[in-house]
């Protein structure tokens, strides 16, 4: 039984972990989170390849924070160019991805 025949509706949050996985991000001193603070580096992916990547699950919707209007109209190109990724993109976005999956995480509490 598949999502829609359940009446259920899966929302893609955070896609980009608050910039912390994308190649782009650049921390401020104010910022909190991580697992030792503020995450020291950028991530490794695009925003392209972190929404394509949710958009290629099983979601409803996702809901993506923008800081501008070029953002804004950036990810409004993107979702209008998407074709979801194959199993195979999909690994090797996870795999580019794992150096820092655990600054993603930034909302955890770690032992």
């Amino acid at each position: 039984m598949s999502d829609s025949d359940k009446q259920l509706g899966i929302i893609g949050m955070k896609i980009p972990a608050r910039g912390r996985i994308l190649a782009s991000y650049k921390p401020s001193d104010h910022q909190q989170g991580g697992w030792e603070g503020t995450a020291h580096g950028p991530g490794t992916l695009a925003m392209k390849e972190a929404l394509y990547y949710v958009l290629s699950q099983s979601v409803s919707t996702v809901i993506i924070g923008c800081d501008n209007l070029a953002q804004l109209d950036e990810n409004v190109q993107l979702a209008r160019d998407f074709t979801p990724l194959s199993e195979r993109q999909l690994l090797a976005l996870s795999e580019k991805a794992e150096p820092v999956a655990r600054q993603a995480l930034f909302f955890r509490r770690w032992s």
